[in-house]
């Protein structure tokens, strides 16, 4: 089976978001889903960014950014990097 690629894992993630997923706090939907869905935007033009490396060595507030977005997306679908 295919790994998803960044991009998809926070598309997953706003969708469950959209949806209504229960675990989710009410009060953060509409900003986790601008998050989600402006980070799996952002990988969908700079696909490096969704590419796991040292992001404190890499000093881009942009890897910083999508970093954060994948980790909340994977913890959401439960996917692994």
């Amino acid at each position: 089976m295919t790994q998803p690629s960044p991009a998809d894992e926070l598309r997953a993630a706003e969708e469950r978001v959209r949806m209504g997923d229960q675990r989710i706090d009410i009060s953060l939907r509409g900003e986790l889903r601008t998050l989600l869905d402006t980070a799996a935007a952002m990988v969908d033009v700079w696909p490096e960014l969704g590419d796991d490396h040292d992001r404190e060595a890499c000093d881009d507030y942009a890897c910083e950014l999508v970093g954060a977005a994948l980790a909340v997306a994977r913890a959401i679908t439960g996917s692994q990097p």
